[in-house]
């Protein structure tokens, strides 16, 4: 397949209707996606739990990026060969004109931020509470985000339904 352009379709409001996915592909492209999100968040936690507060910042990122790869999926219709999509385009594809969402775009990019600075996620300049706060609401995003895509609340994503075991605690 090939790869398609963001651009044209980038401020569509389709992603707020519920299509009946007539290709089976595209409804699995996007639960894979939303599973992988999952994962990434609840390996999150691991790292949060391990004191490795770097690498659950880039897992918090990651499964942002899963999540919006699902939306790109799920708003065209089309899965692409590969996604090599910049960080400006994937928080194109949240963005909506509400502030909600624009609170989503600003913490994507101000997670991305963090982990492009390396010395300001180590241990001794980030305390659990803050990565604890991090984690919570990455994971409310993620669950925002896939309320988008799929009206039935079983397919949606949900960190406490992952096969890890390790769900996210309400601060």
């Amino acid at each position: 397949m090939k790869n398609y352009s963001l651009s044209p379709r980038l401020h569509s409001d389709s992603d707020f209707t519920f299509p009946t996915y007539s290709d089976s592909n595209i409804l699995n492209c996007i639960m894979d996606f939303q599973k992988l999100a999952q994962y990434q968040i609840q390996l999150a936690q691991m790292m949060r739990n391990h004191n490795q507060f770097h690498n659950c910042l880039v897992l918090c990122d990651r499964a942002m990026f899963s999540m919006a790869k699902a939306i790109y999926v799920h708003r065209n219709q089309v899965i692409p060969s590969s996604f090599n999509l910049s960080v400006t385009d994937l928080l194109r594809l949240i963005h909506k004109n509400a502030e909600s969402s624009l609170d989503i775009v600003l913490f994507m990019s101000t997670v991305h931020y963090l982990i492009s600075r390396e010395e300001c996620a180590s241990k001794g300049t980030m305390k659990p509470e803050e990565v604890d706060k991090l984690l919570y609401r990455t994971d409310h995003i993620l669950k925002r985000l896939s309320r988008r895509m799929v009206a039935d609340p079983a397919m949606q994503y949900n960190s406490e339904k992952g096969d890890i075991g390790y769900g996210l605690k309400t601060p």
